[in-house]
């Protein structure tokens, strides 16, 4: 899978497979790198180095977006 954009309201996020990695991505918001990996349920959740003060209703809506764009690519 390549990059993708994720339009969300007025903004665009640039998302990023991480390389090596099957499920691991890195979305810039706001500046900040974000990664997004599976948690134990399956759930895209949000890894924010530095914990700068994050909308994390933001943060979770863009993996529920990461995933759903997956699924629908995905062969």
């Amino acid at each position: 899978m390549k990059a993708f954009t994720i339009k969300h309201n007025a903004n665009r996020y640039d998302v990023i497979l991480m390389n090596g990695h099957s499920q691991r991505y890195k979305v810039n918001v706001n500046g900040f790198d974000v990664y997004y990996e599976p948690d134990m349920d399956g759930f895209l959740r949000p890894e924010v180095p530095g914990g700068y003060n994050a909308n994390m209703s933001l943060l979770l809506d863009l993996g529920e977006r990461i995933q759903e764009t997956e699924l629908a690519v995905a062969p």
